[in-house]
């Protein structure tokens, strides 16, 4: 690869993060863009929990995956349970745990559709609001304070059952990454020179939607 190259890459990535942190500070709203071909899609959810209240309400990602196989990953009397990813977020205010949620999972709706799209441009731009989903995610995050994973189970949308403990245990470097996501965005709100922690930010979520990808094709 020539320097000049390497160069126009640099700023176009540089650029892009520029426009990513410009719009998560004018909080605009991300609009999803077309799906691209794919060979399925995956749903999944967040749980968010008002102790206050007892009240329970479901924030349910779907995107496109590559290549979508046998669902052995699944309870065996459950093909049509979501995967439930446990997160421990005291850190964010309960009356912006949605708004938290919904910002995180847009991010990685558009982060799966850049993955799919062989139109260069829009895969940057697509990564550029993504980054931007999680920038927003991560200011509702507490000074100090972290989103932790702890812990994965399936739940049945028709009856309400969560499953527990499944086995076998499917990938679960997604609880992970996003956690430690989460934690460099965190820090690229905190710096003057943002750039590098939203870029590290990227790259394990990346690994996030390459892990949730790893369970839909079994």
């Amino acid at each position: 690869m020539s320097a000049r190259t390497t160069l126009r890459r640099t700023l176009r990535l540089a650029a892009g993060l520029a426009a990513a942190l410009a719009l998560a500070l004018s909080t605009a709203l991300l609009v999803q863009a077309p799906a691209q071909a794919g060979g399925g899609t995956f749903r999944y959810c967040f749980f968010v929990i008002d102790e206050e209240t007892g009240t329970v309400e479901r924030v349910c990602p779907e995107w496109e995956i590559p290549v979508e196989g046998p669902r052995k990953w699944w309870p065996k009397d459950c093909w049509v349970c979501l995967g439930l990813f446990d997160f421990e977020d005291y850190a964010v205010n309960p009356a912006e745990r949605v708004s938290f949620y919904e910002q995180l999972g847009q991010g990685q709706t558009l982060l799966a559709q850049a993955d799919l799209t062989k139109d260069e441009k829009l895969a940057e731009q697509l990564r550029s609001e993504a980054a931007a989903a999680f920038y927003s995610a991560a200011k509702l995050i507490d000074k100090g304070g972290a989103v932790s994973y702890k812990g994965f189970s399936w739940f049945d949308p028709q009856s309400g059952k969560v499953y527990d403990d499944p086995d076998p245990q499917p990938n679960l470097e997604f609880g992970s990454s996003v956690e430690a996501g989460l934690a460099y965005m965190q820090q690229a709100v905190l710096e003057p020179q943002p750039h590098p922690w939203i870029e590290s930010a990227m790259k394990e979520f990346e690994q996030a939607n390459a892990a949730i990808e790893a369970i839909a094709a079994g």
